[in-house]
């Protein structure tokens, strides 16, 4: 038996208490196990079709989410000729290989790949609420896992799953609770996903157009975080952006090289691979010392709000032109020159009405708001998340503290 951490176990505890309420089972009593494949790449009629295939791009992406859409598709006539099998809405999915221990549950149905093992759920447990247990034992699937090249969790450990949980009508409850919090942020995130796409749009109609330079200056200067004592700095990194664009609060004695100190408000653009763009409106900045990796340029407006420069440098031209500068640069390290960045052609703001441009602050600043709206959430929904499925937070007093918020 390997003990996780709340709820999860490779084989029947015979040490670990169970709260009242609650009480050890195989995960394959529960649920039926399923496995994936990946129909062959080499037969083009397998791949974009109508059937929605669950990669580890959709896991790392999504985790945690209940999914629709993914990255790929398959054919009928991929999955008739593979392992591959469609499996229906609700079923959950979780990655043992490479990236292991990332979840999410199936919206509509899917097929995987060998990539995941799959659950699913009979009547007697929530498939939402199997899919936030595994999320809160993340780090416990990781330690069921072994290998010297990639880790991975091998079948014989799936099928020896065992699963501390409550009566189905508690499950329900216990997801209810959580999914609340997932509620108020997918709707966060579709805000934030459409006023970002109308920031853009109303400054796509300009025709007088200004090098990059003549909007912003470029901060250039950098220092050592960790020569600033041990108070909490705010880190502005790649991988940060990609998370969900809210700095690292951390101990600048962990952060070993120079960055880019942040003074003033400012828009922050990735040199890396601008054919994955990445921009970051830092119209409001932390209570922290903030600091950004020089894997960023560091922009501050010179006639125009945080909001707007950061819709011009969202403009899928601005896009086009940066990739250009690195065309012929082979990797997935291709990294334009700031020279080149300031020299490239942005619609000059001064040709727009000036309430034009106060709607466009206005939508930044909502992005702004609702990115930090939902880092609030998630930190409270991971609070609660392990108290509830160990069973220490009972649904009664969990209610309490969502009100609060909710």
């Amino acid at each position: 038996m390997i003990a996780g951490r709340f709820a999860l176990s490779v084989g029947m505890p015979t040490t670990l208490s169970q709260p009242t309420g609650f009480r050890w089972r195989p995960l394959g009593e529960l649920a039926r196990l399923e496995s994936g494949h990946t129909p062959s790449r080499k037969v083009d009629e397998y791949w974009d079709g109508e059937i929605p295939w669950i990669g580890i791009r959709d896991a790392t992406a999504n985790h945690g989410r209940t999914i629709d859409h993914t990255l790929q598709n398959v054919t009928q006539k991929g999955i008739e000729n593979s392992s591959a099998r469609i499996l229906p809405a609700g079923t959950v999915c979780l990655s043992r290989t490479a990236s292991v221990g990332y979840v999410v549950r199936m919206g509509v149905p899917m097929a995987t790949s060998q990539d995941f093992v799959n659950w699913v759920c009979g009547p007697g447990l929530s498939s939402r609420y199997l899919r936030y247990l595994l999320v809160a034992e993340q780090e416990s699937v990781r330690r069921f896992s072994y290998g010297t090249t990639h880790q991975t969790m091998y079948y014989p450990e799936a099928k020896a799953l065992h699963v501390c949980v409550p009566e189905r009508s508690e499950q329900d409850a216990i997801a209810e609770i959580l999914g609340a919090f997932d509620d108020k942020i997918a709707v966060n995130r579709k805000v934030v996903e459409t006023a970002a796409e109308l920031a853009v749009s109303m400054l796509a109609g300009g025709n007088r157009f200004v090098e990059l330079g003549a909007v912003a200056s470029l901060r250039k200067a950098t220092c050592s975080p960790a020569l600033m004592g041990d108070m909490a700095v705010a880190h502005f990194s790649l991988p940060a952006f990609d998370s969900g664009e809210m700095p690292e609060i951390s101990n600048p004695v962990e952060i070993k090289s120079a960055k880019f100190e942040v003074e003033k408000p400012s828009v922050l653009i990735s040199k890396l691979n601008p054919r994955f763009p990445r921009v970051w409106n830092l119209a409001r900045l932390p209570a922290e010392r903030a600091f950004a990796s020089t894997e960023f340029l560091v922009l501050e407006p010179m006639s125009c709000s945080t909001s707007v420069l950061w819709a011009l440098l969202r403009s899928p031209v601005l896009s086009a032109q940066l990739q250009s500068q690195v065309a012929g640069t082979s990797g997935s390290h291709q990294r334009v020159k700031p020279a080149d960045v300031m020299a490239s052609q942005v619609p000059d703001p001064e040709q727009f009405s000036p309430s034009l441009l106060d709607t466009v602050s206005s939508l930044g600043t909502l992005v702004v708001d609702r990115r930090e709206e939902s880092a609030s959430l998630v930190r409270l929904r991971d609070t609660l998340l392990p108290r509830l499925i160990a069973g220490e937070l009972r649904v009664r007093d969990a209610e309490r503290e969502v009100e609060s918020v909710l």
